[in-house]
C-alpha cells in the first residue's frame, strides 16, 4: 500500500492552489470551484485556482463567476503551500514538476483516470494488443445480449490495473494525502493507499431556489443522459417505444431544470465514476431515478435509492425495468415518496462538505 507517512499541513500563511480545467462546466470543475469557496470563506484560507491549459484567455467559466475565486498562472513550489490535484491524468503529470509543495490528490472519479490513463500511456497497438481479451468478451455480449452481464471497457482496465504497482508509481505516490469523492472511490482506493479521506461536493444553492415544481403537472416522461448510455440504454428504449424519452443534451441549465420539472423517471444506466450530480438534481425535482449497479451506484452510500429502483444490465432484467416504469407511472405518487430519505440526504451535502474540509484542511499544524 502507498503511504509517504506525511499528512497536509495548514499553516497560517499557507497559499493553497487548486487544479481545474479551464473554461469547462462539468461535476469535477464545479467540486474544485465549491471546494475553493469553502477554503476561502469558511477557513479564511489564502487559496487561488490554477487553470489548465494556461493559454485559455478567459479561463473561469460563467457558472463559476458566483465563486470569486482569483486565479494564478504560477504555483509558488513552497513547502507551506499546497497543491490540489483532481485525479485527471494530464494534471497528475503536470504536478510533478513541483518538487516542495505538498499535494492531495482529489479522486473525483475512478473510472475516468484509468480510461484516460490507457489513452495516454499507450500506443494504439498496445492498447490493441491489450484490449484483445475484452474484444472477445464484448463480442460474446453482443451475441447473447448480456446474458452474463455488460462489462465495459472500464471494468475490464481497473481489473488489469488492481494487481498492478500503478500506486507506487510517482504519478499517485506524489500526493500526501488522497480524497476520495465518494464511497465507492473510498472503497477502492483503501486497497491501495493508506493516507486516505473521504471529501465529497454538494449541489450548489442556487439549484434549491429553482426546485419549486407541481407533482399533479408531471407527465409519464422519461429523462436520461446520452453521453452516459449505452447499448442497453438503446434496447430499454426500444423495449418501450410509446414512452416519451428525452436526452438530456444540447441544453441550457435551465432547459434541463424545466424538462426534469416535467418527467417522473430519471435513467442512468452509465459507469458512475463518481457521486454524480444529475441524479441528485433530478431527485430533488421529483425524479424517481433507476441506475444500473455500476460504480457509486453499487452502494447506497453515494446513491441512497432503494434497491428495486437499481438493476443489474443483463437480459433478463429488460421485461423487470419495463414492469417498473409502468408501475411508477400509474403509482407515481406512492414511488415518489420512496426518495424522500435519498433528498433528504441531498439537502445536508453542504453541510457535510464544510466538516469534512474543516477536518482536513482546518489550521492544526504551526499556527
Amino acid at each position: 500500500m502507498v503511504s509517504n507517512n506525511k499528512t497536509i499541513q495548514v499553516k497560517e500563511n499557507c497559499k493553497i492552489y487548486i487544479m481545474s480545467p479551464a473554461n469547462v462546466a462539468t461535476g469535477g470543475p464545479e467540486a474544485l470551484h465549491q471546494l475553493a469557496f469553502t477554503l476561502k470563506n469558511s477557513l479564511k484560507l489564502n487559496t487561488f485556482i490554477y487553470y489548465i491549459p494556461q493559454t485559455k484567455q478567459n479561463p473561469i467559466h460563467d457558472n463559476y463567476k458566483m465563486y470569486s475565486i482569483n486565479f494564478v498562472k504560477e504555483v509558488e513550489d513552497d513547502p507551506n503551500n499546497i497543491l490540489i490535484v483532481p485525479e485527471y491524468f494530464e494534471f497528475l503529470q503536470i504536478a510533478k514538476k513541483f518538487n516542495k509543495i505538498q499535494k492531495a490528490i482529489w479522486w473525483l472519479s475512478i473510472d475516468n483516470y484509468f480510461g484516460y490513463r490507457f489513452r495516454k500511456k499507450n500506443s494504439k497497438l498496445i492498447r490493441s494488443i491489450i484490449k484483445i481479451p475484452f474484444n472477445f468478451i464484448n463480442f460474446f455480449n453482443l451475441l447473447t445480449f448480456n446474458f452474463f452481464g455488460l462489462i465495459t471497457i472500464q471494468d475490464y482496465l481497473k481489473f488489469i490495473y488492481k494487481s498492478s504497482n500503478l500506486f507506487k508509481q510517482r504519478e499517485l505516490s506524489q500526493g500526501n494525502i488522497h480524497l476520495a469523492q465518494s464511497k465507492y472511490a473510498f472503497n477502492f482506493l483503501s486497497k491501495k493507499i493508506i493516507n486516505l479521506d473521504i471529501l465529497s461536493d454538494y449541489i450548489r444553492d442556487d439549484f434549491f431556489d429553482s426546485i419549486k415544481f407541481d407533482k399533479e403537472k408531471k407527465e409519464n416522461i422519461i429523462t436520461y443522459n446520452p453521453l452516459k448510455s449505452n447499448q442497453y440504454m438503446k434496447k430499454i428504449i426500444n423495449n418501450n417505444k410509446k414512452i416519451k424519452f428525452i436526452p438530456l443534451v444540447g441544453l441550457k441549465k435551465d432547459e434541463i431544470i424545466n424538462i426534469l420539472k416535467k418527467s417522473k423517471i430519471y435513467f442512468d444506466i452509465g459507469s458512475h465514476p463518481g457521486k454524480d450530480r444529475i441524479p441528485r438534481e433530478a431527485a430533488l425535482l421529483g425524479n424517481c431515478i433507476i441506475t444500473n449497479k455500476r460504480g457509486s451506484a453499487s452502494n447506497i452510500e453515494d446513491i441512497n435509492i432503494p434497491n428495486d429502483f437499481k438493476f443489474n444490465e443483463n437480459f433478463f432484467n429488460i421485461k423487470k425495468i419495463t414492469k417498473k416504469i409502468n408501475y411508477v407511472f400509474n403509482n407515481y405518487e406512492a414511488e415518489s415518496k420512496k426518495f424522500d430519505p435519498y433528498i433528504n440526504k441531498i439537502t445536508l451535502e453542504k453541510k457535510v462538505f464544510e466538516n469534512e474540509v474543516k477536518k482536513i484542511f482546518g489550521k492544526k499544524n504551526g499556527n
